[in-house]
């Protein structure tokens, strides 16, 4: 009867461990695989993270980034790999601290890398539009991530 117990409760941690670990954002692998991508012209200066949670509502989030004047700069997205589209935007701002029309026209990640140029020197502010999560009407949650690979020369 001890064993059969034990043998259920090594079972059950380990269908818990499989289930929580498939949802986390595995960051170190993002960065990895996303600065194969960087183009060699240009230097992998860092990255910022952006957890979100997909549910049945859909959200904006918000990551800041200053560019620095006398340099050019790449920007990647990358995801944790999930299927959803998420629609990026990004703003300049101006001087009376408001944000200008999105510079990109709203491009969206799939699974893929996005990279594009800033001209100028300033502040930026790029919008992740998060979608709602596959089925859930039915209470289904997802913990994801986007990472952006910040590059320069």
């Amino acid at each position: 009867m001890k064993n059969k117990l034990s043998l259920l409760l090594l079972f059950s941690l380990s269908i818990l461990c499989i289930h929580t670990s498939k949802g986390q954002c595995k960051v170190s692998r993002i960065v990895e695989e996303g600065k194969l991508e960087v183009d060699p012209a240009y230097l992998y200066d860092g990255f910022t993270l952006s957890n979100f949670t997909m549910d049945a509502k859909p959200k904006k989030q918000q990551v800041q980034f200053t560019a620095l004047k006398g340099q050019k700069y790449k920007l990647y997205f990358c995801n944790s790999g999930f299927a959803e589209e998420v629609k990026i935007s990004v703003f300049k701002h101006e001087k009376d601290d408001k944000l200008s029309t999105d510079l990109l026209g709203a491009n969206t990640v799939k699974d893929q890398y996005i990279e594009f140029d800033l001209a100028k020197s300033g502040n930026y502010t790029i919008e992740y539009n998060i979608p709602i999560c596959e089925n859930a009407e039915y209470g289904n949650t997802k913990n994801e991530c986007i990472v952006l690979l910040i590059s320069y020369k």
